[in-house]
């Protein structure tokens, strides 16, 4: 697990994560986010998944 630091701006006001050392994503993954039919299936099953759960809530 890698360590986050937080440096304070000199100027004051909120602290800023250093992400220099966060992986980047990699070409499939850059793709697959910006192919919509892949898109909408993932929220078709997202959205299928909350409806279960607020349909099991309310027996």
């Amino acid at each position: 697990m890698t360590h986050l630091t937080m440096h304070e701006p000199t100027g004051g006001g909120d602290p800023v994560v250093d992400l220099s050392s966060a992986p980047l994503p990699t070409k499939k993954t850059l793709d697959m986010r910006r192919n919509l039919p892949f898109q909408f299936t993932r929220f078709l099953a997202f959205n299928s998944r909350i409806m279960r759960m607020v349909i099991k809530g309310h027996h």
